[in-house]
């Protein structure tokens, strides 16, 4: 299992465009300082990005599509709205599962599931957890609560089978701003065997893509960043990824190929991250 080093430095962004190919696009986002504690402002149209401190900490983030409120949550399970703004953070008061109990160290993944509009939690020791927002379902009693389910684990005949996962990022397909989608689909990435993966919701069950590669070679990732998939509409999703290589001091901000691993890098970032969040204008 690799060590997980956090270091806890101001991070700056490189002046350059969120999503490059030679164009800007429209889409915004934040990273989430290593040590919790800010956001950094990840502009599509301008050079450089504007940090908010939080009144708190929070181990990873992710935007809502249904609202566009961008969310928070810490490894005990409490979950926060984040006005990105002032950087306060406000309680959702959510019921945490006695179950819920998630390593000091292990850095965690946070997406939306914007077919039931709840949000998967994942982390690099196995914890496969939901928060179900308030209002959640016709009178579902899960509501405003955050639940244990499968831990993670590679299904069997996979090519990874067996291997312990350290699974720190992931994102649904799908996320298209103001309601819930038909479908979904839920990828990852994982740090001990340096994939791109699937994951079967609350089975926890991982099945490999394919290796992350830049430049057609294979990379060593670090369990920092995150990973986050946009889309204008239905069946139309690009997804990114901050990376950050094993014994590198800088993270990149890179494409993903879904089909392939293929990472190639749009941006230079200063320092490590430990969550991404990005979307389109409401």
């Amino acid at each position: 299992m690799k060590n997980l080093i956090i270091s806890a430095s101001a991070l700056t962004l490189i002046a350059a465009p969120l999503f490059a190919d030679g164009h800007a696009s429209p889409a915004s986002g934040y990273g989430l300082t290593d040590d919790g504690t800010a956001i950094v402002m990840l502009p599509g149209l301008v050079e450089a990005g504007e940090k908010v401190m939080l009144d708190g900490q929070v181990d990873a983030i992710a935007y809502r599509p249904v609202t566009g409120d961008l969310m928070g949550i810490t490894r005990t399970g409490d979950v926060f709205a984040i006005d990105t703004q002032t950087g306060a953070l406000t309680s959702t008061m959510a019921t945490v599962a006695d179950t819920v109990m998630v390593g000091d160290d292990a850095a965690v993944g946070f997406d939306f599931n914007n077919k039931i509009d709840a949000v998967r939690a994942v982390t690099t020791d196995g914890v496969n957890l939901v928060y179900f927002p308030v209002g959640f379902g016709d009178m579902d009693d899960r509501a405003n609560s955050v639940l244990r389910f499968t831990d993670l684990a590679y299904a069997a005949g996979d090519t990874n089978e067996g291997t312990t996962p350290m699974i720190y990022a992931n994102a649904y397909t799908n996320a298209v701003n103001g309601a819930k989608q038909d479908a979904t689909a839920q990828y990852a990435l994982d740090a001990a065997t340096d994939s791109l993966v699937t994951l079967a919701n609350n089975e926890g069950t991982l099945n490999t893509v394919a290796p992350i590669t830049i430049a057609d070679e294979a990379v060593d990732l670090a369990a920092m960043g995150g990973f986050e998939i946009v889309s204008p509409e239905a069946g139309t999703n690009t997804a990114y990824a901050i990376l950050m290589l094993e014994g590198a001091e800088m993270s990149g901000l890179y494409s993903i190929d879904l089909e392939t691993g293929a990472a190639t890098k749009t941006t230079d970032l200063m320092g490590s991250y430990a969550g991404f969040a990005a979307n389109l204008p409401m």
